[in-house]
């Protein structure tokens, strides 16, 4: 977890989740890894917080695949439609851990997979995976 630290420190995360508790469970274990996490109750208010930033602002989403309003599956397809995030690497955290769960989210668009209850090692590995490394102050994926 100490990689985490000191290779992706201050990279964007949007992670989007309906549960207090989730939230704050992953809350606290992004932000003890250096993260700065924004959060966004359901996909639709996912959505609107893209549309209110720049391109390449955020790093990575973690969506949650049941929520109400507008479930991650359906929001992942919303912002795959958005070429300015095509790049943007989407990891469903979701409790549904079936195969056919696993395969309804790459079917949607997400690139990853992490299960709940959230585990620091398995959330240390997704970032590591998705977040390429970077020096102090880089820009996130899509900026240039």
């Amino acid at each position: 977890m100490m990689r985490v630290r000191r290779e992706i420190a201050g990279a964007k995360i949007l992670l989007v989740e309906d549960n207090p508790v989730n939230q704050e469970v992953a809350l606290f274990i992004l932000e003890d890894f250096g993260l700065h996490v924004d959060v966004a109750e359901n996909g639709s208010l996912a959505l609107a917080r893209l549309q209110a930033v720049a391109p390449g602002h955020y790093d990575l989403i973690f969506m949650d695949m049941q929520m109400p309003v507008m479930d991650g599956l359906t929001a992942t397809q919303e912002i795959r439609k958005n070429p300015d995030f095509g790049k943007l690497p989407i990891v469903a955290m979701t409790a549904n851990v079936m195969p056919e769960d696993r395969q309804g989210c790459f079917q949607s668009g997400m690139n990853d997979f992490v299960s709940k209850p959230i585990f620091p090692e398995a959330l240390a590995q997704v970032l590591l995976r998705w977040i390429p490394p970077r020096a102090a102050g880089d820009l996130a994926w899509g900026a240039t």
